[in-house]
């Protein structure tokens, strides 16, 4: 994750351009550990993880609200950074807020993962979308970056089915131009709002806080992982694993082995209530409430 805005970070003992993934044994089944060294391997508050009902508490925060997320990113360029397809924004006004995180935050990037980092229940999605933003209060994502909670990722599944997700339709029409070299960038052939990849129901997600997948594993990231997936095709999931990496050869997995939980917290936000024998949402709830209250007053 962020394989640009780490090169800034990593320690002299390993280079950007240096660090891989694990290649996948012939039966697409990995079997060794990634060898980033330093916090990768020491730390305590790492990411991805599995995402598990029976491991999460209960929350309940304030709705999200996404500001200018539904105009076209402006001058949008995809880029290939050896690692994943990125999509940076320059833009301040786009914002994100409320959700429980602790203050307002600039959307920086968007980048792919093809299989999922996350896992729900131990089930692996066809791919993962993470968009990175920096608070506000820091001038940048670099800079934002080196402090705890000063990161905060939205993670969106997406679900193999049999029809096409036409916003990612742009993302990998463009990705051919850039896709034989890391580090190259090309106009994205298209318009594409940060809002179009997200799911309609924002309301139910898994909260943690975490780290960076990807070198220096930064533990400065609120992690967000919407539990509502979106559809891709097979065939636009084949597309992702023709980007190549640094030494020339296909990127077929890009995602990072899944982390302890430690002792940290895992919560899990719904507008569902779970009070009862049956999940009820909360306004159906409410209304019930008031019409007995009614009937009751009578």
């Amino acid at each position: 994750m962020i394989a640009l805005f780490v090169a800034t970070l990593l320690p002299s003992t390993i280079r950007a351009d240096e660090w891989h993934y694990p290649t996948p044994a012939p039966n697409g089944v990995i079997n060794e550990p990634e060898r980033w060294g330093g916090q990768c391997e020491t730390g305590r508050r790492q990411s991805p993880i599995d995402l598990t009902y029976q491991a999460a508490v209960k929350g309940d925060f304030a709705p999200f609200l996404f500001s200018n997320y539904m105009n076209p990113i402006r001058n949008a360029q995809l880029t290939n950074t050896g690692h994943s397809i990125q999509i940076d924004s320059t833009d301040p006004s786009v914002t994100l807020y409320g959700g429980g995180l602790p203050g307002k935050f600039v959307l920086d990037q968007m980048h792919f993962h093809w299989g999922s980092e996350h896992t729900i229940a131990g089930v692996r999605y066809g791919q993962e979308l993470h968009m990175v933003h920096h608070d506000s209060r820091y001038n940048s994502l670099t800079e934002a970056g080196a402090v705890k909670n000063a990161v905060a990722v939205i993670g969106v599944l997406f679900h193999v089915s049999n029809q096409d997700n036409t916003h990612m339709d742009v993302v990998l029409e463009t990705s051919q131009d850039i896709r034989d070299a890391a580090g190259k960038s090309a106009p994205l052939k298209g318009k594409l709002s940060p809002h179009n990849p997200l799911p309609k129901n924002r309301t139910s997600y898994f909260r943690y806080e975490g780290s960076l997948t990807t070198p220096t594993c930064a533990e400065s990231v609120i992690w967000t992982v919407f539990t509502e997936s979106l559809p891709v095709s097979l065939d636009q999931v084949e597309l992702f694993k023709t980007i190549h990496d640094p030494s020339g050869h296909e990127l077929v997995i890009n995602f990072r082995s899944l982390q302890p939980l430690n002792a940290r917290a895992l919560v899990y936000h719904t507008d569902m209530d779970y009070s009862g024998s049956g999940a009820i949402p909360k306004l159906s709830l409410t209304l019930i409430v008031a019409a007995i209250a009614a009937l009751l007053a009578k």
